[in-house]
């Protein structure tokens, strides 16, 4: 069984899924090792989209504040009067 760490994206999930078959046939020895593959899958996934959220957000261009009150007399802003 080879570890989480050693296979890519792509065999990790064959492996979690694997093995998650395996145990819902009722394999009971395929349950830890399917646990694990699902984890480790799980992390990964997290620490990418963790990665592209800092991404983005670094890229990101802050958006200009308007007081608060503006939502109550919107046409003080040059909108249509209603």
């Amino acid at each position: 069984m080879p570890h989480p760490d050693d296979l890519s994206d792509d065999e990790l999930a064959e492996h979690a899924h694997a093995w998650r078959r395996q145990a819902l046939r009722g394999d009971r020895s395929a349950r830890a090792p399917a646990h694990a593959y699902e984890t480790a899958l799980r992390e990964r996934v997290r620490a990418s989209v963790a990665a592209e959220l800092i991404a983005n957000a670094s890229n990101a261009q802050p958006e200009a504040k308007r007081p608060w009150w503006r939502m109550f007399w919107p046409s003080q802003n040059g909108g249509a009067s209603v």
